[in-house]
Protein backbone atom coordinates (compact mmCIF):
# COMPACT_ATOMS: atom_id res chain seq x y z
CA UNK A 1 0.00 0.00 0.00
CA UNK A 2 1.41 3.40 -1.00
CA UNK A 3 1.66 6.27 1.50
CA UNK A 4 -1.25 8.07 -0.16
CA UNK A 5 -3.51 5.04 0.30
CA UNK A 6 -2.92 4.61 4.03
CA UNK A 7 -4.94 7.56 5.36
CA UNK A 8 -8.33 6.21 4.32
CA UNK A 9 -7.56 2.86 5.95
CA UNK A 10 -6.60 4.58 9.20
CA UNK A 11 -9.93 6.39 9.35
CA UNK A 12 -11.88 3.30 8.31
CA UNK A 13 -10.31 1.27 11.11
CA UNK A 14 -11.18 3.95 13.61
CA UNK A 15 -14.77 4.06 12.38
CA UNK A 16 -15.06 0.29 12.77
CA UNK A 17 -13.90 0.53 16.36
CA UNK A 18 -16.43 3.27 17.06
CA UNK A 19 -19.19 1.15 15.52
CA UNK A 20 -18.28 -1.74 17.83
CA UNK A 21 -18.43 0.53 20.87
CA UNK A 22 -21.74 2.00 19.71
CA UNK A 23 -23.15 -1.52 19.41
CA UNK A 24 -22.09 -2.20 23.00
CA UNK A 25 -23.82 0.94 24.21
CA UNK A 26 -26.99 0.06 22.31
CA UNK A 27 -27.23 -3.02 24.54
CA UNK A 28 -27.65 -0.63 27.46
CA UNK A 29 -30.30 1.40 25.66
CA UNK A 30 -32.59 -1.50 24.82
CA UNK A 31 -32.52 -3.06 28.27
CA UNK A 32 -36.14 -3.58 29.25
CA UNK A 33 -35.55 -2.02 32.66
CA UNK A 34 -34.14 1.17 31.16
CA UNK A 35 -36.44 4.17 31.15
CA UNK A 36 -34.68 6.39 28.55
CA UNK A 37 -35.36 5.73 24.89
CA UNK A 38 -32.67 4.61 22.51
CA UNK A 39 -32.48 8.00 20.85
CA UNK A 40 -31.55 9.65 24.12
CA UNK A 41 -28.10 8.08 24.29
CA UNK A 42 -26.15 10.34 21.96
CA UNK A 43 -22.84 10.48 23.83
CA UNK A 44 -20.92 7.37 22.82
CA UNK A 45 -17.36 6.77 23.94
CA UNK A 46 -14.84 9.20 22.49
CA UNK A 47 -11.89 6.91 23.26
CA UNK A 48 -10.70 6.75 19.67
CA UNK A 49 -9.89 10.39 19.12
CA UNK A 50 -9.91 13.96 20.29
CA UNK A 51 -12.57 16.18 18.81
CA UNK A 52 -13.09 19.81 17.87
CA UNK A 53 -16.87 19.34 17.87
CA UNK A 54 -18.76 20.78 20.80
CA UNK A 55 -20.30 17.99 22.91
CA UNK A 56 -24.05 17.90 23.51
CA UNK A 57 -25.70 16.56 26.65
CA UNK A 58 -28.13 13.71 25.94
CA UNK A 59 -31.60 14.11 27.42
CA UNK A 60 -31.19 10.71 29.11
CA UNK A 61 -28.54 12.23 31.38
CA UNK A 62 -31.06 14.67 32.89
CA UNK A 63 -32.47 12.16 35.32
CA UNK A 64 -34.86 12.40 38.26
CA UNK A 65 -35.74 15.55 40.22
CA UNK A 66 -32.31 17.12 39.66
CA UNK A 67 -32.66 16.65 35.91
CA UNK A 68 -36.18 18.06 36.03
CA UNK A 69 -34.93 21.20 37.76
CA UNK A 70 -32.38 21.77 35.00
CA UNK A 71 -35.05 21.18 32.32
CA UNK A 72 -37.25 23.84 33.91
CA UNK A 73 -34.41 26.31 34.38
CA UNK A 74 -32.89 25.92 30.91
CA UNK A 75 -35.30 28.07 28.83
CA UNK A 76 -34.97 30.94 31.30
CA UNK A 77 -31.20 31.34 31.52
CA UNK A 78 -28.21 31.87 29.26
CA UNK A 79 -26.29 29.29 31.32
CA UNK A 80 -25.28 25.92 29.89
CA UNK A 81 -27.56 23.07 31.01
CA UNK A 82 -24.67 20.64 31.47
CA UNK A 83 -22.83 23.14 33.67
CA UNK A 84 -25.90 23.67 35.85
CA UNK A 85 -26.52 19.93 36.08
CA UNK A 86 -22.98 18.94 37.06
CA UNK A 87 -22.81 21.64 39.73
CA UNK A 88 -26.25 20.78 41.07
CA UNK A 89 -25.25 17.13 41.41
CA UNK A 90 -22.00 18.09 43.14
CA UNK A 91 -23.94 20.27 45.57
CA UNK A 92 -26.55 17.59 46.26
CA UNK A 93 -23.85 14.99 46.84
CA UNK A 94 -22.25 17.32 49.38
CA UNK A 95 -25.59 17.99 51.08
CA UNK A 96 -26.18 14.26 51.56
CA UNK A 97 -22.82 13.66 53.22
CA UNK A 98 -20.92 10.42 53.75
CA UNK A 99 -23.75 8.42 55.32
CA UNK A 100 -24.45 6.61 52.05
CA UNK A 101 -21.98 4.64 49.96
CA UNK A 102 -21.42 1.70 47.65
CA UNK A 103 -18.59 -0.81 47.89
CA UNK A 104 -16.18 -1.43 45.01
CA UNK A 105 -13.55 -4.06 45.67
CA UNK A 106 -13.60 -3.29 49.39
CA UNK A 107 -13.39 0.51 49.00
CA UNK A 108 -16.26 2.80 49.98
CA UNK A 109 -17.39 5.34 47.41
CA UNK A 110 -19.59 8.20 48.62
CA UNK A 111 -21.63 10.66 46.51
CA UNK A 112 -19.00 13.42 46.66
CA UNK A 113 -18.11 14.66 43.19
CA UNK A 114 -15.40 16.86 41.70
CA UNK A 115 -16.35 18.75 38.55
CA UNK A 116 -14.54 21.36 36.48
CA UNK A 117 -16.65 23.63 34.29
CA UNK A 118 -14.54 24.73 31.35
CA UNK A 119 -15.93 27.60 29.34
CA UNK A 120 -15.04 28.32 25.73
CA UNK A 121 -14.48 31.98 26.68
CA UNK A 122 -15.08 34.30 29.63
CA UNK A 123 -18.63 34.77 28.27
CA UNK A 124 -19.58 31.10 28.69
CA UNK A 125 -21.85 32.04 31.64
CA UNK A 126 -20.05 29.78 34.14
CA UNK A 127 -20.86 32.18 36.98
CA UNK A 128 -24.48 32.38 35.86
CA UNK A 129 -24.76 28.60 35.93
CA UNK A 130 -23.52 28.53 39.54
CA UNK A 131 -25.84 31.39 40.53
CA UNK A 132 -28.85 29.40 39.32
CA UNK A 133 -27.66 26.29 41.16
CA UNK A 134 -26.81 28.25 44.29
CA UNK A 135 -30.39 29.52 44.50
CA UNK A 136 -31.69 25.94 44.36
CA UNK A 137 -29.24 24.73 47.02
CA UNK A 138 -30.07 27.70 49.25
CA UNK A 139 -33.73 26.72 49.27
CA UNK A 140 -32.79 23.16 50.21
CA UNK A 141 -30.42 24.05 53.08
CA UNK A 142 -29.32 27.64 53.52
CA UNK A 143 -27.32 26.87 56.69
CA UNK A 144 -25.19 24.33 54.82
CA UNK A 145 -24.69 26.83 51.98
CA UNK A 146 -23.47 29.57 54.30
CA UNK A 147 -21.24 27.41 56.52
CA UNK A 148 -20.04 24.44 54.44
CA UNK A 149 -19.39 26.03 51.05
CA UNK A 150 -15.94 27.61 50.87
CA UNK A 151 -13.58 29.06 48.28
CA UNK A 152 -9.98 30.20 48.06
CA UNK A 153 -8.03 26.93 48.16
CA UNK A 154 -4.31 27.74 48.29
CA UNK A 155 -2.89 24.88 50.37
CA UNK A 156 -3.71 21.40 51.59
CA UNK A 157 -3.35 22.65 55.12
CA UNK A 158 -6.07 25.21 54.47
CA UNK A 159 -8.48 22.46 53.40
CA UNK A 160 -7.87 20.52 56.61
CA UNK A 161 -8.19 23.63 58.75
CA UNK A 162 -11.67 24.17 57.28
CA UNK A 163 -12.68 20.71 58.55
CA UNK A 164 -10.84 19.75 61.71
CA UNK A 165 -12.62 21.95 64.26
CA UNK A 166 -16.13 21.29 63.04
CA UNK A 167 -18.35 18.29 63.72
CA UNK A 168 -19.85 18.70 60.24
CA UNK A 169 -17.28 17.19 57.88
CA UNK A 170 -19.08 18.18 54.69
CA UNK A 171 -17.22 20.71 52.56
CA UNK A 172 -18.02 21.99 49.08
CA UNK A 173 -15.12 23.89 47.52
CA UNK A 174 -16.34 26.32 44.88
CA UNK A 175 -13.43 27.79 42.96
CA UNK A 176 -14.61 30.41 40.50
CA UNK A 177 -10.97 30.93 39.54
CA UNK A 178 -9.76 27.34 39.24
CA UNK A 179 -6.67 28.66 37.52
CA UNK A 180 -5.48 29.93 40.90
CA UNK A 181 -5.75 26.41 42.30
CA UNK A 182 -3.64 25.10 39.42
CA UNK A 183 -1.13 27.89 40.02
CA UNK A 184 -0.83 26.94 43.69
CA UNK A 185 -0.14 23.33 42.72
CA UNK A 186 2.94 24.44 40.81
CA UNK A 187 4.62 25.70 43.98
CA UNK A 188 7.17 23.33 45.45
CA UNK A 189 5.88 21.54 48.53
CA UNK A 190 2.25 22.53 47.95
CA UNK A 191 -0.11 19.75 49.07
CA UNK A 192 -3.38 20.86 47.44
CA UNK A 193 -3.32 18.11 44.80
CA UNK A 194 -2.45 15.40 47.33
CA UNK A 195 -5.19 16.49 49.73
CA UNK A 196 -7.83 16.77 47.01
CA UNK A 197 -7.03 13.29 45.73
CA UNK A 198 -7.28 11.87 49.25
CA UNK A 199 -10.53 13.76 49.82
CA UNK A 200 -12.12 12.29 46.69
CA UNK A 201 -10.98 8.83 47.78
CA UNK A 202 -12.56 9.32 51.21
CA UNK A 203 -9.42 8.45 53.18
CA UNK A 204 -7.94 10.22 56.19
CA UNK A 205 -6.64 13.69 55.40
CA UNK A 206 -3.33 14.58 56.99
CA UNK A 207 -0.64 17.25 56.83
CA UNK A 208 2.62 16.78 58.69
CA UNK A 209 3.83 19.95 60.33
CA UNK A 210 6.90 20.52 62.47
CA UNK A 211 5.01 21.63 65.55
CA UNK A 212 1.59 20.01 65.25
CA UNK A 213 0.57 17.42 62.64
CA UNK A 214 -3.10 17.73 61.75
CA UNK A 215 -5.47 15.13 60.35
CA UNK A 216 -9.17 14.68 59.75
CA UNK A 217 -11.21 11.47 59.62
CA UNK A 218 -14.54 11.14 57.78
CA UNK A 219 -14.17 14.22 55.58
CA UNK A 220 -16.75 14.54 52.81
CA UNK A 221 -15.24 16.96 50.31
CA UNK A 222 -16.78 17.96 46.97
CA UNK A 223 -15.38 20.46 44.50
CA UNK A 224 -16.55 22.73 41.69
CA UNK A 225 -14.03 24.62 39.57
CA UNK A 226 -14.51 27.21 36.84
CA UNK A 227 -11.92 27.98 34.17
CA UNK A 228 -11.73 29.09 30.53
CA UNK A 229 -10.19 26.98 27.79
CA UNK A 230 -7.28 29.39 27.12
CA UNK A 231 -6.36 29.60 30.80
CA UNK A 232 -6.57 25.84 31.28
CA UNK A 233 -4.36 25.19 28.28
CA UNK A 234 -1.82 27.64 29.64
CA UNK A 235 -1.72 26.26 33.17
CA UNK A 236 -2.39 22.54 33.12
CA UNK A 237 1.05 20.93 33.11
CA UNK A 238 1.40 17.25 32.26
CA UNK A 239 2.39 16.38 35.82
CA UNK A 240 -1.00 17.57 37.03
CA UNK A 241 -2.79 15.49 34.41
CA UNK A 242 -0.94 12.31 35.24
CA UNK A 243 -0.82 12.62 39.03
CA UNK A 244 -4.44 11.53 39.43
CA UNK A 245 -6.33 14.74 40.17
CA UNK A 246 -7.65 15.20 36.63
CA UNK A 247 -9.16 11.71 36.48
CA UNK A 248 -11.08 12.36 39.68
CA UNK A 249 -12.87 15.28 38.01
CA UNK A 250 -15.93 15.31 35.80
CA UNK A 251 -14.87 17.63 32.97
CA UNK A 252 -17.77 19.66 31.59
CA UNK A 253 -17.51 21.93 28.57
CA UNK A 254 -19.83 24.94 28.85
CA UNK A 255 -20.89 27.70 26.52
CA UNK A 256 -23.54 30.38 26.37
CA UNK A 257 -26.77 28.63 25.39
CA UNK A 258 -29.00 31.51 24.33
CA UNK A 259 -29.38 35.29 24.35
CA UNK A 260 -31.83 36.73 26.87
CA UNK A 261 -31.52 40.55 26.80
CA UNK A 262 -34.13 40.92 29.55
CA UNK A 263 -32.84 38.03 31.62
CA UNK A 264 -34.90 35.01 32.59
CA UNK A 265 -37.75 34.40 34.97
CA UNK A 266 -37.76 32.01 37.92
CA UNK A 267 -39.74 28.92 36.88
CA UNK A 268 -41.85 26.85 39.26
CA UNK A 269 -39.54 24.28 40.85
CA UNK A 270 -41.77 23.33 43.78
CA UNK A 271 -42.48 19.72 42.78
CA UNK A 272 -38.88 18.55 42.12
CA UNK A 273 -37.65 20.62 45.08
CA UNK A 274 -40.04 18.80 47.38
CA UNK A 275 -38.77 15.47 46.07
CA UNK A 276 -35.14 16.49 46.57
CA UNK A 277 -35.69 17.73 50.11
CA UNK A 278 -37.26 14.46 51.20
CA UNK A 279 -34.66 12.37 49.36
CA UNK A 280 -31.68 14.21 50.89
CA UNK A 281 -32.96 13.69 54.43
CA UNK A 282 -33.61 9.99 53.79
CA UNK A 283 -30.21 9.48 52.14
CA UNK A 284 -28.05 10.78 54.98
CA UNK A 285 -28.24 7.55 56.99
CA UNK A 286 -28.72 5.03 54.18
CA UNK A 287 -25.47 3.16 54.68
CA UNK A 288 -24.49 0.74 51.94
CA UNK A 289 -26.49 0.88 48.70
CA UNK A 290 -26.30 -2.08 46.32
CA UNK A 291 -27.32 -2.77 42.73
CA UNK A 292 -30.43 -4.84 42.16
CA UNK A 293 -30.26 -8.08 40.13
CA UNK A 294 -30.97 -6.47 36.75
CA UNK A 295 -28.50 -3.67 37.43
CA UNK A 296 -25.79 -6.21 38.33
CA UNK A 297 -26.21 -7.88 34.95
CA UNK A 298 -26.15 -4.54 33.13
CA UNK A 299 -23.14 -3.36 35.16
CA UNK A 300 -21.14 -6.41 34.12
CA UNK A 301 -21.48 -5.30 30.49
CA UNK A 302 -20.83 -1.63 31.22
CA UNK A 303 -17.87 -2.47 33.42
CA UNK A 304 -16.11 -4.34 30.63
CA UNK A 305 -16.39 -1.35 28.31
CA UNK A 306 -15.41 1.22 30.96
CA UNK A 307 -12.41 -0.86 32.03
CA UNK A 308 -10.75 -0.77 28.62
CA UNK A 309 -7.33 0.84 28.93
CA UNK A 310 -7.15 4.02 26.90
CA UNK A 311 -3.99 5.27 25.19
CA UNK A 312 -2.02 8.40 25.99
CA UNK A 313 -2.87 11.36 28.17
CA UNK A 314 -6.58 11.11 27.44
CA UNK A 315 -6.47 7.64 28.94
CA UNK A 316 -5.03 9.12 32.13
CA UNK A 317 -7.77 11.76 32.34
CA UNK A 318 -10.60 9.25 31.78
CA UNK A 319 -9.13 6.30 33.68
CA UNK A 320 -11.68 6.32 36.52
CA UNK A 321 -14.76 5.83 34.37
CA UNK A 322 -16.00 2.84 36.38
CA UNK A 323 -15.89 4.73 39.70
CA UNK A 324 -17.34 7.92 38.22
CA UNK A 325 -20.31 6.10 36.67
CA UNK A 326 -21.05 4.24 39.89
CA UNK A 327 -20.83 7.41 42.00
CA UNK A 328 -23.31 9.09 39.68
CA UNK A 329 -25.58 6.02 39.73
CA UNK A 330 -25.44 6.00 43.54
CA UNK A 331 -26.41 9.67 43.64
CA UNK A 332 -29.29 9.14 41.20
CA UNK A 333 -30.58 6.25 43.34
CA UNK A 334 -30.36 8.36 46.51
CA UNK A 335 -32.19 11.29 44.90
CA UNK A 336 -34.84 8.81 43.71
CA UNK A 337 -35.18 7.49 47.29
CA UNK A 338 -34.83 4.07 45.64
CA UNK A 339 -34.06 0.94 47.68
CA UNK A 340 -31.27 -0.05 45.29
CA UNK A 341 -29.32 1.13 42.25
CA UNK A 342 -31.31 0.14 39.17
CA UNK A 343 -30.70 -0.03 35.42
CA UNK A 344 -32.30 3.40 35.08
CA UNK A 345 -29.71 4.91 37.41
CA UNK A 346 -26.84 3.17 35.62
CA UNK A 347 -28.04 4.27 32.18
CA UNK A 348 -28.46 7.89 33.28
CA UNK A 349 -25.02 7.83 34.89
CA UNK A 350 -23.42 6.36 31.77
CA UNK A 351 -25.08 8.99 29.59
CA UNK A 352 -23.68 11.81 31.74
CA UNK A 353 -20.25 10.16 31.79
CA UNK A 354 -20.28 9.95 28.00
CA UNK A 355 -20.85 13.70 27.94
CA UNK A 356 -17.91 14.19 30.31
CA UNK A 357 -15.78 12.01 28.04
CA UNK A 358 -16.77 14.08 25.03
CA UNK A 359 -16.12 17.26 26.99
CA UNK A 360 -12.64 16.11 27.98
CA UNK A 361 -11.94 15.23 24.36
CA UNK A 362 -13.05 18.69 23.26
CA UNK A 363 -11.31 20.54 26.10
CA UNK A 364 -7.93 18.87 25.67
CA UNK A 365 -7.93 18.56 21.88
CA UNK A 366 -5.05 21.04 21.56
CA UNK A 367 -3.03 19.78 24.54
CA UNK A 368 -2.79 16.02 24.40
CA UNK A 369 -1.45 15.20 20.96
CA UNK A 370 2.09 14.17 20.15
CA UNK A 371 4.62 16.60 18.62
CA UNK A 372 4.34 14.74 15.31
CA UNK A 373 0.53 15.03 15.27
CA UNK A 374 0.85 18.68 16.25
CA UNK A 375 3.18 19.35 13.31
CA UNK A 376 0.75 17.73 10.89
CA UNK A 377 -2.16 19.68 12.38
CA UNK A 378 -0.28 22.96 12.09
CA UNK A 379 0.58 22.19 8.46
CA UNK A 380 -3.06 21.38 7.66
CA UNK A 381 -4.03 24.81 8.94
CA UNK A 382 -2.40 26.15 5.79
CA UNK A 383 -4.33 23.85 3.46
CA UNK A 384 -4.81 20.22 2.49
CA UNK A 385 -1.93 17.74 2.21
CA UNK A 386 -1.30 14.49 0.41
CA UNK A 387 0.26 11.60 2.30
CA UNK A 388 3.50 12.22 0.39
CA UNK A 389 3.47 15.80 1.64
CA UNK A 390 2.86 14.58 5.18
CA UNK A 391 5.96 12.41 4.95
CA UNK A 392 7.87 15.36 3.51
CA UNK A 393 7.09 17.35 6.68
CA UNK A 394 9.52 15.00 8.41
CA UNK A 395 12.02 14.94 5.52
CA UNK A 396 10.82 11.41 4.71
CA UNK A 397 12.60 10.14 7.81
CA UNK A 398 9.46 9.23 9.79
CA UNK A 399 8.41 5.60 9.83
CA UNK A 400 5.11 4.62 8.27
CA UNK A 401 3.79 3.41 11.66
CA UNK A 402 4.69 6.74 13.28
CA UNK A 403 2.74 8.67 10.63
CA UNK A 404 -0.23 6.33 11.02
CA UNK A 405 -0.24 6.80 14.80
CA UNK A 406 -0.08 10.57 14.43
CA UNK A 407 -2.99 10.56 11.98
CA UNK A 408 -4.96 8.31 14.32
CA UNK A 409 -4.56 10.92 17.05
CA UNK A 410 -6.13 13.46 14.70
CA UNK A 411 -9.01 11.28 13.54
CA UNK A 412 -11.63 13.55 15.07
CA UNK A 413 -10.20 16.59 13.30
CA UNK A 414 -9.30 15.41 9.80
CA UNK A 415 -11.03 13.94 6.81
CA UNK A 416 -9.71 12.21 3.70
CA UNK A 417 -10.94 12.84 0.18
CA UNK A 418 -10.09 10.44 -2.66
CA UNK A 419 -9.97 11.15 -6.36
CA UNK A 420 -6.61 12.74 -6.94
CA UNK A 421 -4.22 11.82 -9.72
CA UNK A 422 -3.33 8.13 -9.56
CA UNK A 423 -5.81 7.52 -6.73
CA UNK A 424 -3.98 10.02 -4.52
CA UNK A 425 -5.88 10.98 -1.40
CA UNK A 426 -6.05 14.40 0.19
CA UNK A 427 -6.08 15.07 3.92
CA UNK A 428 -7.80 18.20 5.15
CA UNK A 429 -9.17 19.60 8.39
CA UNK A 430 -12.81 18.98 9.14
CA UNK A 431 -14.96 22.07 9.05
CA UNK A 432 -16.03 23.35 12.44
CA UNK A 433 -19.73 23.77 13.07
CA UNK A 434 -20.73 26.54 15.45
CA UNK A 435 -24.40 26.31 16.49
CA UNK A 436 -26.23 29.60 16.56
CA UNK A 437 -27.43 31.01 19.86
CA UNK A 438 -31.14 30.58 20.43
CA UNK A 439 -33.23 33.47 21.58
Amino acid sequence: MTPDQTAQEILKNGDAKNAQRQSTNENYEYNENSMPSDGDFSCFSCFSSLSNERPRLATAALYGPAGEIVRRLAPHTEADSAAMYAQLLAGLGSLIGNGAYFLADGARHHPNLFTVICGRTAKARKGTSWARVKNVLSELDDLWLTTRVKSGVVSGEGIIEALRDDSDKRLLLIEGEFGQVLQSMKREGNTVSVLLRSAWDGVRLAVLRRKEPIDVEGAHVSMIGHITLPELHRLLASVEISNGLANRCLWVFADRERLLPEGGVAPDLSAPMEQLHAAIIAARDRGQVKRDDSARDLWATMYFDLSQELPGKMGEILSRGEAQVMRLALLFALLDAAPAITCQHLNAALSLWRYCEASASHIFVDNLISPMARKILDALAGGSLTMSQVHALFRNNAKKAEIENALSELKGQIEVEAGGMGGRQTIRLKRKSEPALSS
